[in-house]
Parts: C-alpha cells; structure tokens; sequence
C-alpha cells in the first residue's frame, strides 16, 4: 500500500522491512523518521474524529473500539480523505511503534 504525504510517499513494505531491520542506511533512516511524524500526525486526527471531547486523549484501545463503528469509520474516511486500510494501518503502526500513544 501506498501512503501519500506531500512530496513523500510511503510504501508500507519498505517501512515493515525498515522497522525490523536492525542496521538502517541514511535512506531508510531518514524515511523511517519521517514516517514516524507523519503517522503520529494522523494518528491524532484519527483520535480526535472519534473523540466527542476534544480535550479528553484517548487510549488507543478506546480509538479502536469507536473505530469498529461503521458510521465513524466512514465519517474519518471522508474527513481525512484517506481509505480505512490506511487508518488501520496507522492505527496498528502507532500501537506496535510509537511509544508516546499508549
């Protein structure tokens, strides 16, 4: 899958093999980081379409549960402008890598 932000383009199989790879080149460094801010930056919008109170953050289990709700999928779908395999894929890289969402 292909995730698109801005100039950059993120294939998803290059970032699972970059995630695992222990010795990193500057290239994957650098678009492995990247990566990182962006699916932390859309993963807070993900959050705050499911989130009624905006100043109350959510655990990400509490992201998931409201997500499995096919209106709120759509609804972040359309708001976002990207697909809901993108979201569970942002969603499943922020619980497994990012350790400031938990």
């Amino acid at each position: 899958m292909q995730l698109t932000d801005g100039t950059w383009t993120y294939d998803t199989d290059v970032i699972n093999v970059a995630v695992t790879n222990e010795y990193r080149d500057w290239y994957e460094r650098d678009m492995l980081n990247a990566f990182i801010r962006y699916a932390y930056y859309r993963y807070k919008q993900i959050r705050d379409c499911v989130n009624a109170r905006k100043c109350k953050h959510m655990t990400i289990d509490k992201v998931r549960e409201k997500l499995n709700s096919t209106d709120k999928i759509r609804f972040t779908c359309e708001l976002l402008s990207v697909s809901a395999e993108e979201i569970w894929y942002i969603i499943d890289f922020a619980d497994q890598h990012l350790k400031y969402v938990k």
